[in-house]
């Protein structure tokens, strides 16, 4: 049985004026070894609610399966745009009701008429609002530049900055974290993606595989002749 955890990467968020940048890296391992190099860990649920995760990535990826579909189901029950504190408390029940079985620490973030919002939802069904929160292993890099550098009400340019900044600084902190990351800016009517950015310590090292070597590059000292029979007859 081989499992993929991407327990080990970084999630950080931080609000705008008029909206939420959110991203992650996209390391996903297993024990010592790189499971996968391009981990998706930025999952829509609706079109104004996103969600980041760290833990077992299978987990990871059936709740967003989940949730994705009830913000759906509610959204053609109520007729109107599902609110973000709705999937939190779907998240949280569904998070609460298995104890900590399943593996989902999790990040939801978006914007709907309330405004920005963003929520840190732990796999025993706890959660917590803030103006910006990074998980996993990588996050004790990123609260560093988090803490030093955040403020409310930023310019897109400032909070992509620093968001930039802390993704980096935690994956160049963490053996665990790395590869690439993806970003998104998630604003009242729109929704901008971007992924597999390569920092530069993370580019990769192009492989010299292709050996040519010139005719007589090795001397040759000393020839031996072997006498070779071709064929041979049948003894009677």
């Amino acid at each position: 049985l081989f499992l993929i955890f991407s327990i080990v990467f970084i999630i950080c968020c931080k609000l705008l004026k008029d909206g939420i940048v959110i991203g992650a890296d996209s390391r996903a391992t297993s024990g010592n070894i790189i499971g996968d190099k391009y981990c998706m860990k930025l999952h829509e649920l609706a079109k104004n609610i996103y969600m980041c995760g760290s833990g077992t990535a299978a987990d990871l990826d059936q709740l967003a399966h989940l949730l994705s579909a009830n913000m759906e189901l509610l959204k053609l029950t109520t007729e109107r745009k599902p609110r973000g504190v709705a999937a939190v408390r779907m998240a949280r029940q569904h998070l609460f009701k298995h104890m900590g079985y399943i593996g989902a620490y999790v990040i939801i973030a978006g914007i709907d008429f309330t405004g920005p919002f963003l929520y840190s939802v732990h796999a025993h069904g706890s959660s917590i609002k803030d103006n910006y929160l990074a998980d996993g292993s990588g996050s004790l890099a990123a609260y560093g530049v988090l803490e030093t550098n955040f403020r409310l009400n930023m310019t897109l340019d400032e909070a992509l900055d620093l968001l930039k900044r802390a993704l980096i600084a935690g994956m160049a902190a963490d053996v665990n974290s790395g590869n690439t990351y993806t970003f998104a800016i998630l604003k009242k009517n729109s929704v901008e993606i971007y992924t597999r950015n390569v920092p530069d310590f993370c580019e990769p090292i192009p492989k010299m595989l292709a050996y040519r070597y010139p005719p007589k590059t090795t001397k040759v000292l000393k020839q031996i002749k072997y006498d070779i029979i071709s064929s041979t007859k049948m003894m009677e």
